[in-house]
């Protein structure tokens, strides 16, 4: 096994379904991570044994900082529209990140987003496509914070 092989099981295992752009990125940022980590522990990158790799993941996972998008950001993008506006009203709030860094997500305003040059991943108009016109539970709540902080974890 090498790192690139190593770093698309660690993301395959250690987050949800993202986009193929996010998923590649994040899979990129992996392997340079392991690729260090091989050299510094003096294993080859490219032939990997199954205890070297399983030594490289465990550091991997113990080292790495996810930025775990909170279902209760959820629902404060969900409470800052009226219920019927929602869809109407995308504007408004979102939740969007650093393209440079996917480090960090913000909730804030489309307009401050697009001024920061931030990427916008989950916006009102998404959120009211996913309810269906059902309320915001609290289930629903943390499987879209899940699928988030897969999409805008850095690696």
């Amino acid at each position: 096994m090498d790192v690139q092989e190593l770093a698309a099981r660690v993301r395959a295992a250690s987050y949800g379904p993202a986009s193929a752009e996010a998923v590649d990125r994040q899979t990129g940022v992996i392997a340079k991570r392991l690729d260090v980590l091989a050299a510094d522990f003096g294993y080859d990158p490219g032939a990997l044994s199954v205890e070297q790799a399983a030594v490289l993941e465990e550091v991997y996972l113990t080292e790495r900082d996810v930025p775990v998008v909170e279902a209760d950001d959820i629902r404060d993008l969900y409470d800052a529209h009226e219920p019927d506006a929602v869809p109407h009203n995308e504007d408004m709030h979102v939740i969007a990140v650093d393209p440079t860094l996917w480090q960090e997500y913000a909730l804030m305003s489309a307009g401050e987003a697009g001024a920061l040059g931030f990427h916008v991943v989950f916006d009102a108009a998404r959120l009211a496509t996913r309810l269906g016109g059902t309320e915001l539970t609290d289930e629903l709540a943390d499987a879209i914070a899940w699928e988030l902080t897969s999409e805008v974890s850095p690696g």
